[in-house]
């Protein structure tokens, strides 16, 4: 007669462990202020599976998470208005999570266009089951004269004479009075507005973008594309926002809108200056809205993708 010992694990097929297991994305692992984390990051539409839940009282079915849809493209057969940054949706580690498999859909940004820009595409992330977060879609930037920037989740910029678009989670977009087309907003800052010589000199920059760090990196995600540059002498492309892309310029005096430099996923563009050259695409995953074209017959530059990441506790 023998005897053994049976040595519980701790998950499926055994005692139930403190924190959720669940498998989907990127994962990563990592401390932040003593709390230890697993994330889960997703640069294209997938699913987060949750295979068990934990018993920790507090936060054994509980995550945290962040979602950005794509941003808006731009057109730029004038001078057009930069493209809003997608709309970004998170939480404070209090959605309560169910077992079973959870989609996960990235939206796309607008592509490049020269006078029928796109908006860019939602972000949703658990698709209903539990609840369903969706970030909305960037604004394009308006493509000629006398047209406004499109409503979206931040607003696109605005072509000479015409109002920027309206962000309906993040800022708007700016309007335009000459010149410049207008920068589109985003989830930190309202673009800013095109203007030109003897106009008060607007900056047509994109409105900055907000940081995020699920997953043990601080980028900025969500930034307004640069309004592009104007009809009048001096009247240059405007900076994309922190996480969006730069306008092109006119091929007279004024340069092309650079590119954000701070941190971000993947960079975005600047423009490029010269007559019917483009305007500065955004990063992708980062859902930056476009860099729109110059004038005269240019194209606007591609948007930024879109972006989620879930987390959970794993450790006290």
């Amino acid at each position: 007669m023998s005897f053994g010992y049976q040595i519980l694990g701790f998950g499926a097929g055994g005692a139930p462990a403190n924190w959720i297991e669940a498998t989907g994305g990127t994962t990563v692992e990592y401390n932040d202020g003593g709390v230890d984390y697993k994330a889960h990051f997703y640069l294209a539409t997938s699913t987060f599976v949750v295979d068990a839940l934990g018993k920790d009282a507090s936060h054994g079915d509980k995550v945290d998470y962040f979602v950005i849809a794509g941003g808006g493209g731009a057109g730029g057969s004038v001078a057009g208005g930069g493209g809003g940054g997608g709309a970004v949706t998170t939480s404070g580690l209090a959605t309560v999570m169910t077992v079973g498999t959870h989609p996960i859909t990235i939206g796309a940004g607008g592509p490049s266009a020269y006078n029928a820009p796109v908006d860019g595409d939602d972000s949703v992330i658990f698709v209903g089951a539990p609840i369903a977060a969706t970030g909305d879609g960037g604004g394009y930037g308006a493509p000629y004269v006398n047209t406004a920037g499109s409503p979206g989740g931040c607003g696109g910029g605005a072509a000479q004479a015409a109002s920027g678009g309206t962000g309906t989670q993040g800022y708007d977009g700016s309007p335009s009075v000459q010149g410049q087309g207008g920068g589109g907003g985003g989830m930190g800052a309202d673009g800013g507005p095109g203007a030109g010589p003897g106009s008060g000199g607007g900056n047509a920059a994109g409105g900055d973008g907000i940081i995020n760090a699920y997953d043990n990196n601080s980028y900025y995600y969500g930034g307004g594309g640069g309004g592009g540059g104007g009809i009048h002498g001096g009247a240059s492309g405007g900076t994309g926002g922190k996480g969006g892309a730069g306008g092109g310029s006119w091929q007279q005096s004024g340069g092309p809108g650079a590119a954000s430099t701070s941190a971000a996923r993947n960079l975005g563009q600047s423009g490029t200056p010269g007559a019917g050259q483009t305007g500065g695409s955004a990063g992708a995953n980062t859902g930056g809205g476009a860099g729109a074209g110059g004038h005269p017959s240019s194209w606007g530059g591609a948007a930024g993708s879109g972006y989620a990441v879930v987390r959970y506790k794993v450790g006290p």
